[in-house]
Formats: structure tokens, C-alpha cells, sequence
């Protein structure tokens, strides 16, 4: 029976790998733009690391001064070399393309109360 089980856990850890090399990550978001099912908070974010950020691109950012809302799901405003201007649903932040984790992809409404619920 642990065989029949361990190849379909073999190949998702290998799926996990592959994705994880190639720049993809999940993030549960503490704070920032919501969506039409929910808050950022009740959501996960699928989102690719890299990249330089473009006006309306969404964002995972670490918000400066503010550690317990990091990570937080923006929307790019205003991008002038260095400084970064990023919509956080009724707050703007300055942030620097270091404090930018990656541009969203998609994001898993609901699955963010379960890692809330753990503390994640």
C-alpha cells in the first residue's frame, strides 16, 4: 500500500523541483489588493520571481516598515528607475525592485484561511 502511494508523491515532489528552478513560487499574502473572491489575507498567489516590473503588473512586495504585512499583493502605479510606486488597496507604497519578490501569476482564492489557520 506505502508503494502504491509513493510514486505519485515522487512525481509531484519532482513536479515541485522542476517548477521551484524555473522561478515559480506560492506565497500567502498578508495584505493588499483583493480580488472578486475575497482578500489578498484568504488567498494564495502563484507568482514567478525576476523580471523587471511595468505599470499594472501585480506584485509580491515586501512592505517596508511593516514586516507583519509581508508578503503583500500590490499593483505597480508608477515606475521611475529605483523608485517603485505600488497600489496595496487603500495604501501606497515607494518600494525598490529588491523589495519585489516576483510578478503574480494567478492567485487560489479560499486556501490562504488554511495557512492562516497554521500560522503561515
Amino acid at each position: 500500500m506505502l508503494r502504491n502511494a509513493a510514486k505519485p508523491a515522487g512525481i509531484v515532489l519532482l513536479i515541485v523541483i522542476v517548477f521551484m528552478a524555473l522561478g515559480f513560487r506560492i506565497d500567502h499574502p498578508h495584505y493588499g489588493v483583493g480580488s472578486a473572491l475575497g482578500s489578498a489575507k484568504s488567498s494564495l498567489a502563484i507568482y514567478k520571481t525576476g523580471g523587471t516590473p511595468t505599470v499594472g503588473q501585480k506584485v509580491i512586495i515586501t512592505v517596508p516598515g511593516w514586516p507583519a504585512a509581508s508578503p503583500a499583493l500590490g499593483i505597480v502605479r508608477t515606475v521611475k528607475g529605483n523608485d517603485i510606486l505600488v497600489i496595496l488597496g487603500n495604501d501606497i507604497r515607494q518600494v525598490t525592485p529588491k523589495q519585489i519578490s516576483g510578478h503574480l501569476l494567478a492567485v487560489v482564492p479560499f486556501f490562504g484561511y488554511l495557512f492562516g489557520a497554521v500560522g503561515l
